[in-house]
């Protein structure tokens, strides 16, 4: 390039900048009106910056959670070994890798994580997960199942509850963030809708030493304070309960609040699994799914055309104080 050409690109560039800076750059020459339009211009311009930035960022660790998941799934789904079986088709019957047992499942999830305590399953769903627990319940809110930070986080049991080989809390807690991606617990949102529980009335649960199938009974919104619900929380982690009546009382609560009447019946001495998320509906809202266990000789489906919306279902006070209702 000729010293006539570069300079005339430096005098164009310099131009350029001027015209910028007198256009978007608050100066001497600019009266209160223009530097006020100016500096409001540069602070969205700002804002859409770090916005962007900040989505980029929220997607970018949703498809490396992903694949830090996946990686669990290939474990519990056995779908690695499978596809290794499908491509050793000319080795000899010795020599086909066998499916990995349970156990061996189990342990291989241990060793890349010993907080490592269960699966869920809610087929056809986002929903095929490792669930952790450790000593509370604050670790797994913002770091993933390799212990790493993560706005995702992981799915983990409320750390009261006890799981080991000589005794299970007849209910279990589970709570998951509700992520807009779908993944962890963001899709459970979508049990408020009728139909997406007659798809799911079920789902597939395990801890590292039982496994079993799940029947959905109660769909409801939750305050998780006090002065939200007249200075009341209904108790979603109850474990021990007086008698029968003291265990019919409490499930018969949850039912009242189900936003859908399921027609599931619960039981004195049934197992009960309770998810928990997060949900728009108010200030601090949780959504609540509850499922009891599949009972021995029980047939493993559920006759959702009996299922119904609730036409009253209870909410706590804020939800009609919000809506004008009180």
């Amino acid at each position: 390039m000729s010293r006539y050409k570069k300079e005339n690109l430096l005098n164009a560039l310099t131009k350029f900048l001027k015209h910028i800076y007198l256009s978007y750059i608050p100066n001497a020459k600019d009266n209160i009106k223009q530097i006020t339009i100016k500096v409001l211009f540069l602070v969205c311009i700002v804002s859409l910056i770090l916005s962007s930035v900040f989505i980029a960022d929220y997607f970018f660790q949703g498809k490396q959670q992903d694949k830090v998941v996946e990686k669990s799934r290939e474990i519990w789904n056995d779908t690695q070994t499978l596809e290794e079986t499908e491509k050793s088709e000319e080795t000899t019957e010795t020599e086909e890798t066998k499916p990995l047992t349970q156990d061996e499942k189990i342990q291989l999830l241990l060793a890349e994580n010993s907080d490592f305590k269960g699966w869920i399953t809610i087929k056809g769903t986002k929903v095929d997960n490792p669930i952790y627990q450790t000593t509370n319940n604050s670790f797994y809110l913002d770091h993933n199942q390799n212990k790493r930070k993560s706005v995702y986080g992981a799915l983990f049991f409320d750390y009261e509850n006890v799981i080991t080989e000589e005794k299970t809390d007849q209910n279990l807690v589970i709570f998951g963030h509700e992520m807009k991606n779908g993944s962890m617990f963001g899709q459970l949102k979508k049990y408020k809708t009728i139909a997406f529980y007659k798809e799911h009335p079920m789902f597939d649960f395990s801890t590292i030493y039982k496994s079993s199938k799940y029947k959905i009974y109660s769909v409801f919104l939750l305050n998780s304070k006090k002065d939200d619900d007249n200075g009341y929380i209904y108790n979603i982690y109850r474990n021990t309960f007086a008698n029968e009546e003291d265990f019919n009382s409490w499930t018969s609560e949850a039912f009242e609040r189900s936003v859908i009447n399921t027609n599931v019946d619960v039981k004195y001495g049934d197992n009960i699994v309770t998810l928990v998320t997060c949900s728009n509906d108010f200030k601090d809202a949780r959504l609540i799914v509850m499922a009891r266990e599949l009972r021995e000789g029980e047939s493993a489906y559920v006759d959702t055309t009996k299922a119904t919306l609730n036409p009253n279902p209870r909410y706590p006070e804020v939800w009609y104080v919000e809506r004008g209702l009180r």
